[in-house]
């Protein structure tokens, strides 16, 4: 089960802070640079070539951004900023209540601005660290990374598996899948479930890929 949002709160700066908060603001170079160095990390510029940023802009149905919407009870967030990650920041979401058995109820999701065809291979990557809690590791859990319609019945697209959040500094992590639905432009979004446990995470920029009904998934391996 996946659930849909509640009450919800999305950060937004009010104060000069737009252009550290949005990684991508309708295709500009930043956001060509930002995704090409995040798709060169994951390794896809050797499985799909690409000769260039906007090559590789070409797959993004989103702009990678940070403005994450957070919704459920039992969770603060504030925007921090951080010259380490692309896009010079990332939302701080801290998990005081945690509900192991609904994870969903407290999440943080982005919309997916581009059109999702049955069929397509899809790959979510984003940029996270975890923060110690109460002196313990800094570590978390996203109890599942899921692309999903962006209202209700919130029907899953592609339903991502448990990521382990490891350490304080800055990586990406990723979630891929066969889209098992159609979504027309606007109608999709993704939402990384922060419920399933005491956590605090410290959320980056956000990058969707679609590579098309045709591509291998084991490519990726």
């Amino acid at each position: 089960m996946a659930g849909g949002p509640g009450e919800q709160t999305t950060y937004r700066p009010t104060t000069g802070g737009h252009a550290a908060h949005d990684v991508a603001e309708g295709g500009n170079t930043m956001s060509k640079i930002v995704l090409l160095a995040a798709v060169a990390a994951l390794g896809l510029a050797t499985v799909r070539p690409a000769s260039s940023a906007e090559d590789i802009m070409k797959y993004a149905i989103n702009k990678p951004s940070t403005s994450w919407t957070l919704y459920g009870p039992g969770q603060t967030n504030s925007y921090v900023k951080d010259k380490a990650v692309a896009g010079g920041g990332g939302l701080r979401v801290q998990v005081a209540t945690a509900a192991p058995d609904k994870p969903w109820t407290i999440g943080a999701s982005q919309a997916v601005q581009g059109k999702i065809t049955k069929g397509d291979v899809l790959m979510v990557a984003f940029y996270a660290k975890a923060e110690p809690v109460d002196g313990g590791p800094a570590s978390g859990t996203v109890s599942a990374v899921r692309i999903q319609q962006a209202a209700e019945p919130w029907g899953g697209i592609v339903e991502g598996t448990p990521i382990a959040i490891t350490g304080s500094e800055w990586k990406i992590y990723t979630s891929r899948g066969r889209a098992t639905i159609d979504a027309d432009k606007g109608q999709a979004s993704v939402s990384l479930q922060l419920a399933g446990a005491r956590q605090t995470l410290v959320l980056g920029p956000l990058f969707v890929l679609d590579f098309g009904a045709d591509y291998d998934p084991k490519k990726f391996e």
